[in-house]
C-alpha cells in the first residue's frame, strides 16, 4: 500500500487544489467528507472518482483509495476532527432545463449565502421530495464542503443545477408556467392559509440580510409570511422554508 506523506507530492497538491472553489470548478468535482456522507452518496448512487482515507484507516465503500498521512488528511480536512474519509464526486453539471418540475414543488435559492442554511434546505428538499433545487447566481456554492456536510447527503438525493442566471431563470419559469412565491418576514399572506395547489410550484428563499432580488421578487405571484405569536422578529432561512415546504405537502395531501 503506497502511503502519500509530503505536501509536495503531486497527487496531494491537486487534491488540496480542490479546497478552493476555483479549482473544483475547473475539475468539474466536489467533495464529500465523512463515513455517513459517502455511504449516503452510494445508497443514493453515485459513485466517487476517488477516495482519500487515512493511513491505518479502513473503510468498506468500494472505489479507488488514496491513502494519507493524518497530518495531511488534517490540512485536507474542513472539520476539527478529521474523519478518516473523503470522496471526490463528480458535479452532475446538469442544466436547468433538465429539471422535469411536471406538477411539483421546486426550492429556488436567490441569494442564500450562508453554508448551513442551504445545506439544510438541501436536506429538506431531499426528505420533502421536492422536484429540484435552483441556486441562482450569487447564492453560495451548493458543492461548498461546508453546504455538502450541513445537506446530511440531502445533496445525492434531489436534483440540484447552480449558479443559473436570473434572466435564464425567469424565462425558465415562464415556460414551465411555474408559480412562483416568496417568503417575506412580514406583511405576506399567514403560510397556513395559502392554497398550495398550484402545479408546478416554486418557493423562492432569499439572503439572510437582502432578501429576495428586486428582479426575482416582481415574478413571484404571492409573499408568505410565517406568524411569530411569540413575538420573535424571524426565523432563519432553512427553518421557515421548511414550514412551508411541508405546509405546502399537508395542503397536497403529502
Amino acid at each position: 500500500m503506497d502511503i502519500i506523506a509530503s505536501r509536495q507530492n503531486p497527487v496531494f497538491k491537486e487534491l488540496f487544489k480542490l479546497k478552493q472553489r476555483k479549482y473544483r470548478l475547473a475539475r468539474g468535482v466536489f467533495l464529500a467528507e465523512g463515513e455517513r456522507l459517502v455511504r449516503d452518496a452510494l445508497e443514493a448512487g453515485w459513485r466517487p472518482l476517488q477516495l482519500i482515507v487515512t493511513q491505518g484507516q479502513e473503510f468498506d465503500l468500494g472505489g479507488s483509495y488514496v491513502y494519507i498521512t493524518e497530518q495531511l488528511m488534517s490540512a485536507l480536512s474542513e472539520t476539527r476532527s478529521p474523519q478518516g474519509v473523503i470522496g471526490v464526486f463528480q458535479h452532475p453539471g446538469r442544466r436547468l432545463e433538465e429539471l422535469a418540475i411536471k406538477e411539483g414543488l421546486v426550492l429556488v435559492l436567490d441569494g442564500l449565502q450562508d453554508p448551513g442554511n442551504a445545506g439544510t434546505l438541501l436536506r429538506s428538499a431531499a426528505a420533502a421530495g421536492v422536484t429540484g433545487v435552483i441556486g441562482l447566481a450569487g447564492t453560495v456554492e451548493l458543492t461548498n464542503p461546508k453546504v455538502v456536510r450541513a445537506s446530511m447527503g440531502g445533496i445525492f438525493r434531489t436534483a440540484w443545477v447552480e449558479a443559473v442566471a436570473r434572466e435564464a431563470f425567469l424565462d425558465w419559469a415562464r415556460q414551465q408556467k411555474l408559480s412562483l412565491l416568496q417568503l417575506e418576514p412580514r406583511n405576506g399572506m399567514p403560510f397556513h392559509h395559502y392554497d398550495y395547489n398550484h402545479s408546478p410550484l416554486g418557493l423562492v428563499v432569499g439572503s439572510e440580510t437582502g432578501g429576495i432580488s428586486a428582479q426575482v421578487s416582481a415574478a413571484c405571484s404571492g409573499a408568505l409570511t410565517i406568524p411569530m405569536p411569540g413575538g420573535s422578529e424571524s426565523l432563519n432561512a432553512a427553518m421557515a422554508a421548511t414550514l412551508v415546504l411541508w405546509q405546502a405537502l399537508i395542503a397536497r395531501g403529502l
